[in-house]
């Protein structure tokens, strides 16, 4: 159900934001957007439970102590870091937010650690993998270049748009190039909280359908408001990530 409350949410929100904008009696929904995306991510992280004979078919994924400690952690670890950012200007830079996203917790959108639940739910996705240090390690690593690609196309055209605005000139169209680093870092560190990724060729190319059609959206954004540079860059987020998609399946075909 959430799968498809996001997907239309995310139709009427793309439609809106690439023609007259969303209307101020709906602001609510751009909060409302990041809720969504984060539950659809998680979703699909737990979706195997339900599959999985051994399991109690009874609970619900948000119902699970493990769900519970993921969330808590990336959605205080993404909270907390966005605290220090807005308030020291590290390590993200000098920035503030707007109230498009909803009301502020010390002068952040409280819907920001839902962002980061589904920013980093979702590249842990597309990264696979996670059951042991070593195995979590790697994925961290995947995890945190995906964040990077999405982030590089999300926050100039956030910037651009008054989302939130940057305060110091210069960067990649006015975002500071220490705001990717620190996504790269953050997206990894947080990524070490998410449990094994399902190995389901339905669960990843949910997943890869999910990034693509998100990075696509914005990369759109960008060609509207002139900032090639990251729509090119979302062209090669939604190609690399059905590159590893597609040889991901390859894979999984030939071990059989």
């Amino acid at each position: 159900m959430v799968q498809l409350i996001y997907w239309i949410w995310y139709s009427i929100g793309a439609v809106l934001l690439l023609t007259i904008g969303v209307p101020d009696a709906l602001s609510f929904s751009n909060g409302m957007f990041l809720i969504l995306y984060a539950l659809c991510a998680v979703d699909l992280i737990f979706s195997n439970d339900e599959k999985n004979q051994l399991s109690d078919q009874s609970v619900s994924w948000w119902k699970k102590p493990r769900f519970w400690v993921m969330a808590v952690v990336i959605w205080t670890g993404g909270m907390g870091v966005e605290w220090v950012g807005v308030h020291t200007g590290w390590p993200f830079g000098s920035y503030h937010y707007s109230y498009l996203f909803g009301p502020h917790l010390f002068a952040v959108p409280f819907t920001l650690g839902f962002a980061w639940i589904a920013v980093v739910g979702n590249s842990a996705l597309l990264s696979g993998g996670g059951a042991g240090w070593k195995s979590k390690g790697i994925r961290a690593i995947k995890t945190g270049a995906w964040a990077l690609m999405m982030d590089l196309v999300l926050d100039p055209v956030a910037h651009h748009r008054e989302f939130w605005s940057w305060e110091a000139v210069g960067g990649f169209y006015g975002v500071p190039r220490t705001n990717f680093v620190s996504w790269f870092v953050m997206g990894g560190l947080l990524s070490l909280f998410i449990p094994p990724i399902p190995n389901d060729p339905v669960v990843q190319r949910k997943a890869k359908v999910l990034y693509q059609l998100f990075i696509l959206l914005f990369g759109l954004l960008a060609v509207q408001a002139g900032l090639y540079g990251s729509a090119m860059i979302a062209a090669l987020g939604i190609l690399l990530a059905e590159g590893r998609h597609q040889y991901a399946v390859r894979k999984q075909v030939s071990a059989f």
